[in-house]
């Protein structure tokens, strides 16, 4: 007799956490060195150097990079989960769709912005209000206030082809 359970055996995790990829489809990523202070997963980070560190102000979330990727096989250093220590190794999601905290609510297809206000910092809205617009991205999913929600590159970009 099969067993049946009321279980998905779904490759793809629900529910959601931040910084998880929330499909299976392409991805792009790299690795970046975490600065002096821990990064949560999901946060929206900038390059700083060598290193990769939550936006400041406006001039500095201009550099984003990309979305700390939530992992558990080298990221998490210490008991508390869901983070990256200061000076560890973390990834980031440079392309693909991937969930992140919202600070306000979303609709599908609103801009992207990336909070660099102290409230939220290194969030994700769609508002201007202390954030900076990510021109290339959009929500793929609608949201409330302070929940998760999936941000990807929107379908009309066209990402350049290296040359042989």
């Amino acid at each position: 007799m099969a067993v049946q359970s009321k279980d998905s055996y779904s490759i793809e995790h629900k529910p959601l956490h931040v910084g998880q990829l929330a499909n299976l489809k392409l991805f792009d990523s790299v690795s970046g060195l975490v600065g002096a202070e821990s990064i949560t997963f999901g946060k929206g980070v900038v390059r700083n150097g060598n290193k990769i560190k939550l936006a400041a102000n406006a001039s500095e979330a201009q550099k984003f990079l990309g979305v700390v990727m939530y992992e558990l096989n080298r990221a998490v250093e210490s008991i508390e989960d869901g983070k990256v220590e200061a000076n560890s190794d973390a990834t980031v999601i440079t392309m693909g769709d991937i969930a992140v905290r919202a600070e306000t609510s979303t609709n599908v297809g609103d801009a992207v912005y990336l909070v660099y206000g102290s409230s939220g910092r290194g969030n994700f809205s769609n508002s201007a209000t202390s954030a900076q617009i990510l021109d290339s991205w959009e929500w793929k999913t609608a949201t409330s206030a302070g929940a998760i929600g999936v941000i990807g590159l929107k379908a009309n970009i066209i990402l350049p082809v290296a040359s042989e």
